[in-house]
C-alpha cells in the first residue's frame, strides 16, 4: 500500500470491468465490486490470495490494479491447486507469481518476496482452516493491510473471525458485504454449528495495526 497521491485523475480514465461479470468465482455482485473498488482505491503494492482456484477473484483484483495505473503491483496467488483455464492464466502470468501448496507454507513465501498489504482469504473453508490463515496472516501482512475474509457468513468461518479479530493486531472493520447465498439447503451436520444454516457468502473486513 502506498501513501501517494493519485496526481492523476484516474477517476475518469477507462475501466476494465468485464471480470466484474465473467470472472469465473463464486462471488456476488456486491462482493465482487467491494473486492475491485477496494484494490483500486488502495493501490496495494503486493496483492496476496489464498483460494484462486479458477482465478476469479484474482482476475478481479488485476483489474482494478491496471486500471488505477499500478502496473508495478505485485501479486501472489495461493493455492493447494490451481484449476484455471488457458484464457485466465494468460491474463494472469504476466503478472502474477503462482505458490501451488499449503498455505502454511506459500503464504510465507509470498511475504518474503515484498510486505503483502493487501490479503484475500478464500481458502480452506473449515473453522480450522479459516482461524489458521487469519492468525497466521496477523504476523505476515504489512502493518496498514487490508485483510478480506470471504464466506464470512458461514458458522464455522464466522466463529475463527470472530475468535481471531479478538488479537489486538486487528482491527475489526466488521462485515462489509452482506450478500449471502445457500447453496446447501440442507442444516450444518457436526460440530457447535450443527443444525444451523449452512449459508455461505459475506465479505469480513480487517485492518492489521
Amino acid at each position: 500500500m502506498t501513501d501517494r497521491p493519485l496526481l492523476y485523475n484516474a477517476a475518469y480514465g477507462p475501466l476494465n470491468l468485464a471480470a466484474l461479470r465473467n470472472a469465473p468465482c463464486q462471488m456476488s455482485l456486491g462482493e465482487r465490486l467491494f473486492l475491485y473498488s477496494l484494490v483500486y482505491a488502495s493501490r496495494p503494492a503486493h496483492y496476496c490470495e489464498i483460494g484462486t482456484a479458477q482465478g476469479g477473484s484474482a482476475l478481479i483484483a488485476q483489474s482494478a490494479l491496471f486500471d488505477v495505473g499500478n502496473h508495478d503491483a505485485r501479486m501472489s496467488l495461493i493455492d493447494i491447486r490451481f484449476d484455471l483455464d488457458k484464457p485466465a492464466l494468460q491474463m494472469l502470468e504476466r503478472r502474477a507469481v503462482f505458490h501451488e501448496g499449503p498455505s502454511t507454507q506459500m503464504l510465507p513465501e509470498a511475504a518474503k518476496a515484498a510486505p503483502i498489504d493487501f490479503l484475500l482469504i478464500d481458502g480452506d473453508h473449515t473453522h480450522e482452516g479459516a482461524l489458521r490463515d487469519i492468525e497466521m496472516a496477523a504476523g505476515l501482512v504489512a502493518s496498514g493491510a487490508h485483510v478480506l475474509i470471504h464466506d464470512a457468513y458461514n458458522p464455522p468461518i464466522a466463529a475463527a473471525i470472530a475468535r481471531a479479530a479478538s488479537d489486538p493486531a486487528w482491527i475489526d472493520v466488521g462485515l462489509v458485504v452482506r450478500h449471502g447465498n445457500d447453496l446447501n439447503d440442507a442444516p450444518l451436520e457436526d460440530g457447535p454449528w450443527k443444525g444451523q444454516p449452512n449459508i455461505w457468502g459475506g465479505m469480513h473486513y480487517l485492518r492489521r495495526r
